[in-house]
């Protein structure tokens, strides 16, 4: 609009130098015509007029050309222009203005805020006050600030304002233009933004960090390194060493100073000052920022306090050192391997037992556990302690079997070797830890321990032929005195006349069921006395219980015991030792009538039962006698409480209920008396 002003003042002088030439003109046409002298003066000036008219036309070209050229600079101009006068009234807004705002001049005018309207409600306090402060002093204007947009957002402007002066210096209008800056600022405010987040993330994370010069001068230590040492930024840059322990003094300074001239990272542990005066071990580490021709440009570093970690290394260590002490000291076999088999220790009387090190054991190839079976086992024991091995060894099952080992003098032992592996926390195989015991000795004292048992049992027995003779030779006598008598039969009824055919008969099978009679006790006191049990075999546990009885019948009819028997019919069959399980009935019968022997007056009441439980057959023996005084020491060898006992009775009867995979136990019966019961493992099936 300003060059519009313009263009139109600059055509209203030319039209009236036009004019005035014409009035002039027309003035002297008259003169001419009447004093010819004066045509050549006439001729003289029109062309000089006519001169002058060419040269203003020619100026007036020129600066319209101008004109045009600004207007069209300043329409076209990505910023948005503006002119004020000097009251800041708006007489120019370029096109851009006009889009942008979607206001003209008059409209920005008709409001009487020039403008500042349009300008964000943070931003136009401070807006206004540069602009009047501009238009009080004649300072150019300048400002960053939010300008709405005609649809309602705001973007980022910066805006320039210059005034125009008169030859007095008054200030005439303002010309300026507003320069569309919203990505760059948002940018910055993006960027500052950040740099506040990572300062405050870097002031309150609960790690140690400082910054150095390229030269390793501290120049930034964030509060929390700050706090923890107890001093100021100043203080440690006039003196960062002071921080460090005298003691790690120099190895901090000599390794910090050849990073900084390597140009490598630190890595270094060493103790600081702490704010309470006492210095506490930490980790501290650094790295270089370099330029892209390789200069050092900056240091990051952080410190950690590890002072927990390093107590509980120290005492990880020193626990390690009594444990490793403690393994070589003490009188066991102890040996570790790796995940496959390697192995990695083996204790001082390892080594000493087997005349070999751990090194000799390894090979110079390190070839695994091979090596230690082959010179370590017994040739025929070899196969199967390396096929367990590597079975372990894959799946992680632990280790357990018995082998011989070979010692230092050439020899060999039973040992016992044990193994379990370690895993860590992903349930991966970390490490074997296996111990090996001697039971040479054991098994040479287990082997003689057996054979004594064996030979104490006969003696039980043989004791208590002694008590069974009675019974015995009665058992016998009867068939014999039957077969003789049956015989005598035989011989007086052939001797009649006529011979009485049917009544020999009668009485020769009479004598052979009585020869039978005899065969059979004779049969079961062979079993009961034998040196070795017979196989094992299934049957009915009621047909050992009633041969008992039967074979005790004069003991009990002897000691007047009313024996009960209440024998479940359909017990399932039970695998076992039919002579040593009659050992064990007959022990407990008798021991049940001895405990009744002083009842004087008093019924003496023997029960046997039987009856199916679970899985086991179960044997219930109860007498009403004198009671128990300790259910269990009763079993322990030698101990009794007979006068003439030998108290290995009970203790052989749970031996042989123990072998066949069953339990002998012993309660207080009521109102009075014990129970002796003892359960086998059925097999299934009927007897």
């Amino acid at each position: 609009m300003a060059v519009a002003a313009l263009l139109l003042i600059k055509s209203s002088r030319i039209a009236a130098c036009v004019a005035l030439l014409l009035l002039v003109g027309c003035a002297l046409i008259p003169l001419i015509r009447a004093n010819s002298f004066i045509s050549p003066l006439a001729f003289l000036l029109s062309g000089l007029g006519a001169f002058w008219l060419v040269g203003i036309w020619r100026q007036r070209t020129e600066v319209d050309q101008s004109l045009v050229d600004a207007r069209l600079i300043v329409e076209s101009m990505p910023g948005l222009g503006w002119a004020t006068d000097d009251k800041g009234n708006f007489v120019y807004v370029n096109p851009s203005v006009i889009d942008y705002v979607g206001k003209s001049t008059e409209e920005f005018n008709a409001t009487g805020r020039t403008g500042l309207e349009a300008v964000h409600p943070d931003d136009s306090d401070r807006v206004t006050h540069a602009w009047l402060t501009s238009m009080k002093t004649g300072a150019p204007f300048e400002s960053v600030h939010r300008i709405r947009r005609a649809d309602g957002d705001y973007n980022w402007f910066h805006a320039y304002g210059r005034p125009h002066l008169n030859d007095q210096g008054d200030i005439q209008g303002w010309y300026g233009t507003t320069i569309d800056v919203d990505e760059k600022q948002r940018a910055e405010q993006r960027l500052a933004e950040s740099e506040r987040q990572l300062r405050t993330l870097i002031d309150t994370m609960p790690v140690m960090i400082w910054c150095g010069s390229p030269a390793g001068e501290p120049i930034y230590q964030n509060p929390k390194l700050l706090e923890y040492l107890g001093a100021t930024t100043e203080q440690i840059r006039d003196n960062h060493f002071g921080v460090v322990h005298p003691d790690d003094m120099a190895r901090f300074q000599s390794t910090w100073a050849d990073c900084v001239k390597e140009k490598t990272p630190l890595s270094l542990i060493c103790r600081l000052r702490f704010n309470d005066g006492t210095y506490r071990w930490n980790r501290v580490t650094a790295a270089p920022l370099l330029s892209e021709n390789g200069e050092i440009l900056q240091w990051y570093g952080t410190n950690v306090d590890i002072e927990e970690l390093h107590q509980t290394q120290e005492e990880l260590r020193e626990n390690a050192d009594r444990l490793r002490l403690m393994l070589d000291t003490l009188p066991a076999l102890v040996w570790c391997a790796s995940p496959d088999g390697q192995p990695t220790y083996f204790n001082e009387p390892l080594m000493r037992y087997s005349g070999v090190t751990l090194e000799e054991l390894r090979g110079t190839d390190g070839s695994g556990f091979a090596p230690m079976i082959s010179r370590l086992v017994h040739p025929a024991d070899a196969p199967n302690l390396r096929h367990r091995f590597e079975q372990s060894f894959k799946t992680g099952e632990p280790i357990s079997l018995k082998y011989r080992h070979r010692l230092a003098d050439g020899g060999y032992h039973l040992v016992d070797c044990r193994a379990r592996v370690l895993r860590d926390c992903q349930s991966r195989l970390f490490q074997w830890y296996g111990v090996i015991v001697d039971v040479e000795e054991e098994t040479q004292a287990q082997t003689k321990l057996l054979k004594a048992q064996h030979q104490l049992e006969l003696a039980t027995r043989a004791a208590s032929l002694a008590e069974l003779s009675a019974s015995i030779a009665h058992e016998i006598n009867q068939p014999l005195v039957a077969v003789v008598t049956n015989s005598s039969a035989t011989e007086k009824w052939l001797e009649a006349v006529p011979p009485n055919l049917e009544r020999a008969k009668k009485a020769a099978r009479n004598s052979v069921d009585a020869a039978n009679d005899a065969a059979e006790v004779i049969t079961r006191v062979k079993a009961l006395f034998r040196q070795s049990g017979g196989a094992k075999a299934p049957g009915n546990l009621n047909e050992v219980i009633e041969e008992a009885c039967v074979l005790l019948r004069e003991r009990i009819a002897a000691s007047r015991c009313d024996l009960r028997t209440e024998l479940q019919a359909d017990l399932p069959q039970v695998t076992f030792d039919r002579g040593l399980i009659l050992q064990v009935l007959v022990n407990i019968l008798q021991n049940a009538m001895d405990a009744m022997v002083n009842l004087n007056g008093s019924a003496r009441l023997l029960e046997i039962r039987s009856r199916h439980d679970g899985e086991h057959v179960v044997v219930h023996i109860r007498d009403n006698g004198t009671g128990l005084h300790d259910a269990e020491k009763i079993f322990e060898p030698f101990y009794t409480t007979k006068h003439n006992g030998m108290g290995i009775g009970l203790s052989i009867c749970r031996s042989i209920v123990g072998a066949h995979d069953g339990r002998l136990w012993a309660t207080p019966a009521e109102p009075s008396g014990s129970m002796f019961c003892f359960s086998l493992p059925a097999t299934g099936g009927d007897a």
